[in-house]
């Protein structure tokens, strides 16, 4: 038998054109994985501004009008402390939530990095690997090896001619299977390269609230220190009986006995009695009432919360009959005041603007709960 001429151009249409299904597969999903590319990663789409509290983030009011008389100044500073204390507190819990969210915003953007190395990793292999396959069919094509009518030609019995054309679908399948894990790989690494970016989207709008919302909060607080020195202003003038009925009686410290961390804490804050109360302050020379509660216990190596609603979630519950000194005990609800029971139905706080650090009887009608770490 004569074999005919080539022409080297037109065998590699022939080929082309003639070669067997499993290789055409092939080629196709070379070019499927070429096209393929990850989605873009879309931001979510911010929520109103919440503040510490979880509720809607509401303007400051206007001040009362000031007090004309002690009677109605006495009064009115009763109300604006605990307004204003319980800002005070929200203002903390903002800021804690903050580096909270600063803190998720820094975590996930680290995980951004190696999460788009691994998509590069894996086209890099894709594209290696597309190379190898194109190199070795354009070969193959070009050899005449591969289409059907050559393998017939080339075999010296039908058997030979059934071994080679199982040879070349194995070939195929081989790389169709390679293809695909390498496809599916970058589909994965693309699809963790998504949801980081999109982690950091959604924690960098919760960063942008809780700012918004610290921001509310100060301006709250801010109101509220100016209705307090309104009040006071008039409440200088009044007698020192007055100003002790103000406060309430003194109670005498009781021994602290016992050990562990909340036991600790209390012996902690009992040297800062006499320290004056500041609002937002936390020590050493003034504290507010959480600022009290977290130096104490940051003396005994435990870091708390700075808020007063932040620090009523940690450790376990206790109710008012299972009281024990080092105790957490907590205000109003929602709670906005902290302080550490010390026994005998007493607590050492710090209580309010005027006031200093001191033990007082623990009152029931206000309590709301207690925590012991």
């Amino acid at each position: 038998m004569v074999s005919p001429r080539r022409n080297p151009s037109r065998t590699r249409r022939t080929v082309w054109r003639v070669m067997s299904g499993s290789a055409i597969a092939v080629v196709g999903l070379v070019a499927a994985v070429l096209v393929v590319s990850p989605a873009v990663a879309q931001p979510a789409v911010p929520s109103p501004p919440i503040d510490a509290a979880g509720a809607a983030a509401v303007l400051p009011t206007a001040p009362p009008p000031p007090p004309t008389n002690p009677a109605d100044a006495a009064a009115q500073l009763q109300q604006v402390q605990h307004d204003a204390e319980a800002l005070t507190e929200q203002w903390h819990a903002a800021q804690d939530t903050l580096a909270a969210r600063q803190a998720d915003v820094t975590n996930l953007q680290a995980a951004v990095a190696p999460a788009q190395a691994a998509v590069d990793a894996a086209k890099a292999n894709e594209e290696k690997y597309r190379k190898q396959v194109d190199a070795v069919a354009m070969a193959t094509f070009e050899s005449g090896n591969l289409d059907q009518f050559n393998a017939f030609l080339a075999s010296s019995s039908p058997q030979d001619f059934l071994d080679q054309m199982s040879a070349l679908e194995s070939l195929s399948s081989q790389y169709k299977d390679a293809l695909q894990q390498l496809s599916a790989e970058v589909d994965k690494t693309s699809a963790a390269q998504t949801a980081a970016s999109a982690a950091v989207a959604r924690a960098q709008a919760a960063v942008d609230q809780a700012t918004k919302a610290e921001q509310d909060l100060a301006a709250r607080k801010k109101d509220a220190e100016i209705r307090i020195d309104q009040a006071q202003t008039l409440l200088d003038q009044l007698s020192p009986e007055q100003r002790r009925d103000r406060i309430g009686p003194s109670v005498d410290a009781p021994s602290i006995t016992g050990t562990g961390v909340g036991v600790e804490a209390l012996r902690a804050a009992a040297t800062q009695l006499g320290k004056p109360y500041v609002w937002g302050a936390s020590g050493p020379s003034s504290y507010d009432c959480s600022g009290l509660t977290s130096w104490a216990f940051k003396k005994a190596g435990v870091t708390l919360p700075r808020s007063s609603s932040q620090q009523a979630l940690v450790g376990t519950p206790v109710s008012w009959d299972e009281l024990q000194p080092g105790d957490l005990v907590f205000y109003y609800d929602p709670v906005s005041h902290v302080g550490i029971y010390a026994g005998d139905g007493k607590f050492i706080d710090a209580p309010q603007t005027g006031d200093v650090v001191r033990y007082q009887t623990v009152s029931k009608s206000a309590f709301s709960g207690a925590r012991r770490v």
